[in-house]
């Protein structure tokens, strides 16, 4: 009997065991199931936003006829077009409580001549306001709209790196359904017609644009009759292809670009509140660069400091600078138009790009090939004085470089420096007088025999033979 019960007792707690189990499996798969629920959830809402940011209402803007308010509304965005749905509201502004005005509500309809169908209109017959009570009213929209699939996953593709993301945005997409938006307007609407509007226009600060091939340009374009920024559409009817941002904006928009080729840009703005438009136009005039002094110096000498300028025509130095490179030297960029080098070290190459706005200027390129200084170099027909008197040019190479010791070696009675040297660049230039010495015998000519050297112990020697005057 014990041994039975013994074993009733065992299979109990197994029976216990067991039954916990389940119960715990069972809450384990409700957590798992809520807690994918609440991601599908988090995903759902995730995604909702994100396809709900890439629509965006933009402006509203009245036009007045003689019976009717045509309120045009413009949206812009990844939405499917066909499935569009708004309503424009107006609320009166500090209506006096006896007036017994209210909320009004008109539906949008798609601009039947708007190619793209992004502008709505809401048609109000202007009887239904009281025009003497003079009251303004502040508008709003409602709207909603199915999001486009293949528009969406275009922006999303921009926006995310990672398709993963993108493929389960668009997964949750077909849960997301309509999205709806809400917009109030900053401007109000007078359905007296409001304050005669200033005359729109626009002008441009240069109408004739010359600029250095491949550099960028910019045109300010001044607008007239526009206050909010909202209201004005610029686009460029002539030249587009030349034109490489238009940032509209008032008082002052910016047209920019890069220069490529001549041509002439035409801008068209448009005033949306009452569709007045205006024409501006420039000219583009592209040029090759030039420099403002062709760099001539082609070599330059070990331990001898080096002056590069790279100024061009026209171009501010604040704009310039000078990327240095070569074999000879440390690379680097330098501001300005100077590129000031210490003395050169070792012997090898330099090479000079002038740049604009840190972009290389085309054709702007000058190299210089640094070699050791040569020995002294003798002019090879000195020039006679007073019949045994000659002057020779010596001339020695290298800015810290000059000329150590005249050594004569025979028919020279004296010789002597002419003035101080002259200094050309990294080149000093000597003239020095030699005295032909009489010759033994009466002979009728002399050789004489000399050597100069320089500060780096180069030498150069000389020997002829030449009439002597008695």
């Amino acid at each position: 009997m014990a041994r039975k019960k013994k074993f009733q007792a065992r299979v109990e707690v197994y029976f216990i065991i067991y039954i916990a189990t389940i119960v715990s499996f069972f809450a384990i798969e409700g957590e798992v199931k809520h807690f994918k629920d609440n991601q599908k959830k988090i995903l759902l809402e995730v995604s909702k936003d994100k396809i709900q940011n890439l629509v965006t209402i933009r402006n509203a803007t009245d036009l007045h006829g003689k019976d009717t308010i045509n309120l045009k509304v413009q949206l812009d965005g990844a939405f499917d077009k066909n499935s569009f749905e708004g309503t424009i509201h107006l609320n009166p502004i500090d209506a006096p409580e006896t007036s017994g005005l209210e909320e009004l509500s008109y539906p949008l309809s798609p601009k039947n001549e708007d190619p793209d169908n992004k502008t709505f209109i809401a048609v109000i017959p202007k009887a239904d306001f009281d025009l003497k009570a003079e009251i303004l009213y502040r508008m709003s929209a409602d709207i909603s709209v199915m999001p486009d699939e293949q528009l969406v996953q275009a922006e999303l593709e921009k926006s995310y790196s990672d398709k993963t993301i993108v493929h389960k945005i668009m997964d949750a997409m077909t849960d997301v359904g309509k999205i709806s938006l809400e917009k109030q307007f900053q401007n109000t609407l007078d359905p007296a017609g409001g304050a005669i509007q200033a005359p729109f226009t626009i002008t441009v600060d240069r109408p004739k644009v010359s600029i250095v091939e491949g550099l960028p340009w910019e045109v300010r374009v001044i607008i007239g009759g526009v206050v909010d920024e909202e209201d004005l559409e610029l686009i460029a009817t002539r030249g587009a292809n030349l034109v490489g941002k238009l940032e509209s904006g008032t008082p002052v928009a910016v047209v920019s670009g890069r220069g490529r080729k001549d041509g002439r840009i035409i801008l068209k703005g448009t005033r949306l509140s009452d569709e007045e438009t205006s024409l501006v136009e420039f000219q583009l005039q592209v040029r090759p660069p030039l420099w403002q002094k062709a760099p001539s110096i082609t070599e330059a000498y070990v331990g001898d400091p080096f002056i590069f300028e790279g100024a061009l025509r026209d171009i501010p130095s604040s704009e310039t600078s000078i990327r240095v490179g070569g074999t000879a030297v440390r690379g680097g960029i330098m501001p300005g138009t100077i590129a000031q080098l210490p003395d050169l070290a070792e012997e090898g190459n330099i090479s000079f790009q002038v740049l604009v706005d840190g972009r290389e200027v085309k054709g702007m390129t000058h190299s210089v090939k640094v070699v050791k200084p040569p020995a002294p170099k003798l002019s090879a027909n000195p020039v006679g004085r007073d019949g045994n008197f000659l002057t020779f040019e010596i001339t020695t190479y290298g800015k810290n470089n000059s000329i150590r010791r005249f050594r004569k070696k025979g028919g020279i009675g004296s010789n002597r420096q002419l003035g101080e040297a002259q200094v050309l660049g990294s080149r000093k230039i000597y003239r020095w007088e030699v005295e032909l010495e009489e010759p033994f015998d009466n002979l009728e000519s002399q050789e004489i025999k000399f050597s100069v050297d320089d500060q780096n112990k180069q030498a150069t020697s000389y020997r002829k033979i030449f009439i002597y005057n008695y």
